[in-house]
């Protein structure tokens, strides 16, 4: 079992580069948005002012602008945050963050109890989206032609979807839809931004119907076995650690829930700076920091998985949440008697590191609604004309109905800013 967590993946001042408002924003939307709800702004504000200053007591490392600000960097923050949180030097990971992921989470489903075997599965429910992605356009030449994108919901887990785009007439864009995505053409205007846009209305219950339960077909299984896949990469280690982790299991369902606990156990769930990952072994690279993000837990678990003959799948795209409809990658395992499977590391912090008997499986083997829009390594939104730097940061704020997604350089130049509206109908 974790019991002396690191303070979190090493970083120094180049990535220092976030203003405090930001960081205050990021903070509001993981612990206190309900409190932003009900008009508490200024309390809320005053908690997480509060908490980044019991951080830096505690190690927290920031700098200071040319005209004083505080600088910081993301990772440095929610990571610190949660090693504080961990053994209980500091309460603000387990009694806001913990217990605002719990709330959302349940609000998501009210059949949803906290112990996953004495939950329901969640019914079909229909939803209303609105996705706006905003492109900063000032290293780009006007009169360039641009190809843009914006994800749409897979078919595999949504039914009755109905789509419509939002771009301006005068970019006179060609706009072909697909399946996951949306595809926008046209000539970079002399504007420093574009933004495109899609209202979405789909029925879900979350879970990934492309299969029917049984015996999965062998080009099937073939292709969610594959040992070497982007960040899923199955090393003679990764190997040899699924065999002594799944033990004498047998059935699959139990093979894949061990890995899925002992992800949790022996790890901490965080950020990362996938500059400093190991692209040729990074399920190595999370075993050695000790640290993982919702995608790399994934990849790693999915990996594990396969090393032991299970067929698995990442996956990603939004939570439904009213408040929180934030960016996120998920599991799904391949059980013959259930289908595609799903495992969510949101667990971690549900659970309190897996902690909490109560809520530690919450996510295994049971999903709530979720806009899908990636399958790898079928279906994924693919490259841009704005493409990322090596090094960048992932910043989430609230705004009216939802929340904002932000992708900034370390210069802080945006490179997008996706705004994500949901609501039921």
């Amino acid at each position: 079992m974790l019991t002396n967590p690191s303070p979190g993946i090493a970083t120094d001042n180049r990535y220092r580069t976030v203003g405090e408002r930001q960081i205050i924003d990021m903070l509001l939307v993981a612990a206190l948005v309900y409190e932003l709800e009900s008009g508490q702004q200024e309390s809320a504000v005053a908690r997480v002012r509060s908490a980044l200053d019991d951080w830096i007591e505690l190690g927290l490392g920031y700098r200071l602008s040319d005209s004083g600000e505080r600088l910081f960097d993301p990772v440095e923050v929610v990571n610190r945050m949660k090693w504080a949180g961990h053994p209980g030097l500091d309460a603000f990971w387990i009694n806001h963050c913990g217990a605002t992921s719990r709330t959302v989470a349940g609000e998501s489903e009210p059949r949803f109890g906290a112990a996953a075997q004495h939950r329901e599965a969640a019914s079909a429910v229909r939803f209303n989206l609105t996705l706006q992605r905003r492109f900063d356009l000032t290293t780009i030449r006007p009169g360039q032609k641009l190809r843009l994108r914006l994800p749409l919901p897979l078919s595999q887990s949504s039914q009755q979807v109905e789509i419509e785009p939002i771009v301006s007439a005068d970019l006179s864009a060609r706009i072909v839809r697909s399946e996951g995505r949306l595809d926008v053409q046209f000539v970079a205007p002399p504007e420093s931004a574009v933004e495109i846009a899609a209202s979405v209305q789909l029925t879900t219950d979350g879970r990934s119907r492309d299969d029917a339960p049984g015996a999965l077909a062998p080009d099937r299984a073939e292709l969610y076995l594959r040992g070497n896949e982007g960040l899923i990469r199955i090393t003679p280690r990764i190997d040899a650690l699924a065999r002594f982790v799944s033990g004498e299991r047998r059935h699959r369902l139990d093979m894949a829930t061990s890995i899925f606990h002992y992800i949790i156990d022996e790890m901490m769930c965080g950020m990362v700076h996938y500059d400093q990952v190991n692209a040729d072994a990074p399920g190595e690279w999370v075993l050695d920091q000790g640290w993982y993000d919702c995608q790399l837990g994934s990849a790693l678990f999915v990996s594990m998985c396969r090393a032991c003959g299970i067929p698995a799948r990442l996956l990603s795209g939004h939570m439904l949440y009213r408040l929180a409809p934030g960016f996120h990658y998920w599991a799904e395992a391949w059980i013959d008697d259930q289908g595609w499977t799903p495992f969510d590391f949101l667990t971690w912090d549900l659970s309190k590191a897996g902690r909490d008997a109560a809520w530690r499986n919450f996510f295994v083997g049971n999903i709530d609604y979720r806009l899908v829009t990636e399958c790898f390594p079928v279906y994924f939104t693919g490259p841009m004309s704005i493409r990322f730097p090596a090094s960048w940061h992932l910043l989430n704020a609230p705004c009216r109905n939802g929340m904002d997604i932000t992708f900034i350089d370390l210069d802080g130049r945006q490179i997008y800013r996706d705004r994500v509206t949901c609501r039921r109908i």
